[in-house]
């Protein structure tokens, strides 16, 4: 456990950019401090305060010197590689393009950390990231070498350990679709029923659908969300099938997802027009539902609008934090950071000029 210089309860938001990953801080939510700039050369997809150990894990992916992943015991100033890194063998004739997400263990083993990358596949370290090893079951899944990418390439981006049974997880890989073990990993299965796949020859297949984000239920271990290329899309029955939600929203696309924890029928997604990748019309708007997507509601109080407003956000680039009311965090991939600290009522531009925002994550300070 290493030792923060934040006061318990301040909140902690990383943002992973093309150029390096800012380090940000307040404790009120309203007042925000960028506290550094740190790892400038690394194109940063992703990273990580980690609540249970106060040790930090980023991403590092460099065109020129390939991918990496980094470990930081004081909240950011310096970086170390660990000890046994994340690299396929010689002999897979398999190579590490890039790593896409870093995902903590569930709160009672606090060790445990799983890594996803490109090509898809799921690493998991019981050392706190000190050494890493190649889950084999998905490595070795039989469907794999029919696997296709999607535009990012075949990416493994959202992790889903359940919090309920630690013999259950859910991943997501563009564009293979949603994956789900019941075994520990010894074994996976398609979880895609009902889910589209519009821009291929058959609209439901079992695999190939190019899902975007993946949330789980936090009291209702069941129950998961997902923004697809393809809709929005709740499953009840922990991806045995899935119902399309996507109800009064604009479009189809979009790449983010955020739950808050105390409401989570309370979700937020940015809608996108697949053409350009940016908001519709002229506003830039975050969507929120509270009743799990019966009905869809714009927030865009304190949001930018006009004829030149053209944001995106990425896959990792919104979250929420577990306080109440929840913070949403938002960044863009033209430089801008938003802030909501009354779960999507209204929104703060908190800094602005950044290089593209590949992730944002919060963490709150024990």
């Amino acid at each position: 456990m290493t030792t923060s210089r934040y006061a318990p309860g301040t909140v902690v938001a990383l943002l992973g950019t093309k150029r390096g990953l800012f380090v940000l801080s307040s404790e009120d939510r309203k007042n925000w401090n960028i506290d550094q700039h740190t790892m400038q050369g690394a194109v940063v997809y992703n990273a990580k305060l980690d609540e249970r150990t106060g040790r930090m894990y980023a991403t590092d992916n460099n065109v020129f010197f390939g991918s990496k992943l980094m470990l930081s015991d004081d909240e950011g100033t310096t970086w170390r590689e660990p000890r046994k890194g994340i690299q396929f063998s010689e002999e897979s004739g398999r190579k590490l393009t890039n790593i896409w997400l870093i995902e903590p263990g569930r709160e009672d083993e606090p060790e445990t950390l799983y890594v996803g990358v490109d090509p898809a596949s799921l690493w998991v370290s019981r050392d706190c990231g000190e050494t890493w090893q190649l889950e084999e079951g998905l490595e070795n899944h039989p469907t794999r070498e029919r696997w296709n990418p999607g535009n990012g390439g075949l990416c493994l981006h959202s992790i889903v350990p359940d919090h309920s049974n630690k013999d259950r997880m859910w991943i997501g890989i563009s564009a293979v679709g949603c994956m789900r073990t019941d075994d520990g990993g010894k074994t996976w299965v398609h979880a895609n029923k009902n889910t589209r796949q519009d821009f291929g020859p058959e609209i439901y297949p079992e695999y190939g659908q190019c899902i975007h984000r993946l949330v789980q239920h936090p009291t209702e271990p069941d129950v998961l969300y997902q923004q697809n290329h393809c809709g929005v899309y709740m499953s009840e029955n922990g991806g045995d099938d899935w119902e399309d939600i996507r109800t009064n929203l604009p479009g189809d696309f979009g790449f983010p997802m955020a739950l808050d924890r105390n409401n989570p029928e309370t979700l937020f997604t940015v809608n996108l027009d697949p053409e350009g990748r940016y908001n519709y019309g002229d506003q830039f708007t975050v969507y929120r539902t509270k009743d799990a997507g019966k009905e869809w509601e714009p927030t865009t109080s304190g949001l930018p609008s006009g004829a030149g407003v053209k944001l995106g956000v990425l896959r990792h680039g919104m979250c929420a934090d577990a306080l109440d009311p929840a913070g949403v965090y938002v960044g863009t991939n033209t430089g801008q950071f938003f802030v909501s600290p009354d779960a999507g009522d209204s929104w703060d531009l908190v800094a602005d000029f950044l290089p593209p925002i590949n992730s944002v994550t919060v963490s709150v300070v024990r």
